[in-house]
């Protein structure tokens, strides 16, 4: 059976962003894209166009005084379904 590999983005914040969880400091996204629904580019420290530009990578990580912008691999297993 075969895995599928995706990515995912991390946001990894040094200090906790949201009041309303102060102890959460790592958020998951789709998409580079998808962090400014959630974020303003003064809380992550730059704008899209920026981690587009810099290519981040699982290798290649995004860092400021704010927080590391990374791509992670995801592994799925494949679901195995009963065919009627």
């Amino acid at each position: 059976m075969a895995t599928k590999r995706e990515n995912i983005i991390r946001v990894q914040f040094r200090e906790p962003p949201l009041a309303s969880k102060p102890r959460q400091t790592d958020f998951y996204f789709g998409s580079l894209a998808a962090i400014y629904e959630e974020f303003t580019p003064e809380q992550i420290g730059c704008r899209v166009e920026h981690l587009w530009n810099y290519g981040v990578m699982p290798d290649h990580p995004y860092m400021n005084k704010l927080c590391v912008v990374s791509r992670e691999v995801l592994t799925r297993k494949q679901q195995k379904r009963n065919e009627p």
